[in-house]
């Protein structure tokens, strides 16, 4: 079966809820997932059905209860005859229902960085820089000299 690599996202208003089954939870997060592409999941029943080893009933059942507990809306779309074309179901947040576009994003950073956050340059964090304030100093005996001239 060819599984689709998108991130899939459960939040703690689905994942806490004591009304869903564990695999009502899975689902939405799957629906989440597949919804990344176009906005809104296609799958149908026979695509889900093997993913989660349930029958296509089963998995009709968890999605109206998701849809009944307001967490995805279904739509589907008929063809002139009134047969099913595409079922296209659409993720809900507190009663929103998330598209592609509706999800925004920031184009360009509108906040700059801190001019003294924007970077940590370890050329400048050295210990050369540092003054010697005792003179009396163990110099590295030759030995050492030779084993850090091994690694250099």
């Amino acid at each position: 079966m060819n599984q689709p690599s998108y991130y899939s996202i459960m939040p703690a208003y689905v994942r806490y809820d004591k009304d869903l089954k564990p695999n009502e939870k899975l689902l939405y997060s799957e629906i989440t997932a597949l919804s990344n592409k176009f906005g809104y999941c296609t799958a149908s029943n026979n695509y889900f059905a093997p993913l989660y080893d349930v029958s296509k009933e089963t998995v009709s059942r968890w999605i109206s209860h998701l849809k009944k507990k307001g967490y995805i809306q279904v739509e589907i779309i008929r063809a002139a005859d009134k047969t099913v074309q595409q079922r296209r179901i659409y993720v809900s947040v507190e009663g929103e229902v998330l598209t592609k576009r509706s999800i925004g994003y920031c184009q360009k950073d509108q906040d700059p960085i801190d001019e003294n956050v924007k970077e940590n340059i370890t050329r400048d964090n050295t210990t050369s820089n540092n003054i010697n304030s005792s003179s009396n100093k163990s110099k590295p005996s030759p030995q050492n000299e030779e084993t850090v001239k091994s690694f250099v």
